[in-house]
């Protein structure tokens, strides 16, 4: 390839200008405010940083967790073997992170490859090396910078031409035909990275399709798992340290089934034509996130690692501070609120639904489990005619919802027991030391009468004790 041009014979000044264009950091009073407001306080910003040695704010450090042939040797011979058999340079730093992903991160003439602790407890060796290969193949280029955010610009437009509607759709499809002959030379050459990086086209899109689903997977895991959010008032903020150890014990005790589709399987092989028929074929099987037979062994962090890759992910910058716990350590109020949170929501819906409050959770229980298509509307707040009718579609498989799983929490937690691990809903621990699993509440009660007394054993006044 021709290191004069970009690909597709796009030229750096135009990519320059739809970067910045599209980046939303143009506009009629940008430089003004910039020179006025926003360079004078990010001065002062590094010199804060300065001051207080927060050295992960460079570029250097960036939250990660620094992957060397010393402490992670087989992640790091991974690397170093990818990019030896794909001819690409080695990037500068190799970093461990919180985020499930895997990228490339080009500024400054430094080039730092990004692994995602999520995604290496989810993929095998060959899949994470076909998204390894897939980004170092993006090095290749002079302006490398300008190519990994193209790309992801384009990414963002495709995949945005399939969920937006009217003017943002519009603007989407736009750009996405500007840089129709960009990103199909980019992506063609490093989707053939990560063929040979993987050994295989199969291999190659299986990770793709594993990193998709891991990343919204994952997005619902912090959500759901009470982790407590940044709050910009708060002088001091709560953070729990081993968010990646709760993240292995609720794959451990399985996600569920997951929402891929022959949709999102579409979606994927037209971000990458060069595995659309593998993509296309996974489609039609389900796929799930599990924890992986072939892992890249990886030692486990220490707690200052562990803090550092979760202050990322929890996105509280240096210098503020944080009152570090466990899930072992967290009072267990926090769970009780976080139940009863989700649970509120559940019986409001339900009382949408019935234009009355509920008579008690058991019937909560059933409208929810009769009638998911209306209670799915009132919580999204739409009429339940924009909803698919299609009575497959709302059919209760072997996974029980989410909110029923919730509401058989909420009602022990109340009443004495306490969660075997946060980090998994559901299971509970009761006051004699005896052990249950939401699901298996939720399987019993489909398969007793309406009214069950079973049912009414966990959701009624009192709950068993032993």
């Amino acid at each position: 390839m021709s290191y004069d041009r970009l690909p597709g014979g796009l030229g750096t000044w135009r990519a320059r200008w739809l970067l910045a264009r599209h980046n939303g950091i143009l506009g009629p009073l940008t430089y003004l405010v910039a020179l006025v407001v926003v360079l004078p306080v990010m001065l002062l910003w590094g010199a804060l940083l300065a001051l207080v040695g927060a050295g992960s704010a460079r570029l250097g450090n960036r939250g990660g967790v620094p992957v060397t042939p010393k402490s992670h040797p087989e992640l790091y011979d991974l690397v170093a073997a990818t990019a030896q058999r794909l001819g690409t340079p080695m990037p500068g730093r190799v970093l461990l992170t919180a985020t499930p992903t895997v990228d490339v991160t080009v500024a400054y003439r430094q080039r730092h490859l990004e692994i995602g602790l999520p995604l290496l407890a989810c993929l095998s060796t060959a899949e994470l090396r076909a998204l390894v290969g897939h980004r170092l193949a993006l090095l290749r280029h002079r302006h490398a910078d300008l190519v990994t955010g193209l790309l992801d610009l384009w990414t963002d437009a495709v995949q945005a031409e399939s969920y937006e509607e009217g003017r943002a759709q519009r603007r989407a499809a736009e750009l996405r035909r500007t840089l129709a002959g960009f990103a199909a030379e980019a992506q063609r050459d490093a989707d053939d990275a990560a063929v040979l990086a993987a050994g295989g086209v199969d291999p190659a899109a299986r990770a793709f399709a594993l990193a998709s689903l891991v990343a919204d997977e994952y997005a619902g895991f912090l959500d759901n798992s009470g982790v407590p959010e940044q709050r910009w008032w708060r002088p001091v903020e709560v953070g729990i340290s081993d968010v990646d150890d709760g993240w292995r014990r609720a794959l451990h005790h399985g996600l569920g089934e997951s929402d891929w589709a022959a949709d999102d399987a579409q979606l994927l092989a037209t971000i990458h034509p060069r595995l659309a028929v593998a993509l296309r074929a996974l489609g039609h099987a389900p796929l799930s996130v599990t924890l992986t037979a072939d892992p890249v062994p990886v030692p486990p962090l220490s707690e200052r690692e562990r803090r550092r890759v979760t202050r990322r992910i929890m996105d509280i910058p240096y210098p503020r501070y944080i009152r570090w716990s466990s899930f072992a350590d967290s009072p267990p109020r926090w769970w009780l609120r976080r139940a009863i949170r989700d649970v509120t929501r559940v019986r409001s819906d339900v009382a949408l639904v019935l234009g009355r409050e509920p008579v008690d959770d058991v019937e909560v229980f059933q409208v929810v489990r009769t009638r998911p298509r209306e209670v799915l509307a009132a919580a999204l707040d739409v009429p339940v005619d924009e909803l698919s009718d299609h009575p497959h579609d709302w059919e209760l498989g072997d996974e029980p919802p989410d909110v029923l799983i919730w509401l058989v929490e909420e009602n022990l937690l109340r009443r004495g027991w306490r969660l075997a691990h946060p980090a998994v809903r559901g299971v509970l621990v009761g006051p004699r030391g005896d052990r249950v699993d939401a699901r298996d509440v939720i399987a019993q009660a489909g398969r007793e009468a309406e009214d069950a007394p079973g049912l009414r054993r966990w959701l009624g006044p009192t709950a068993p004790t032993g």
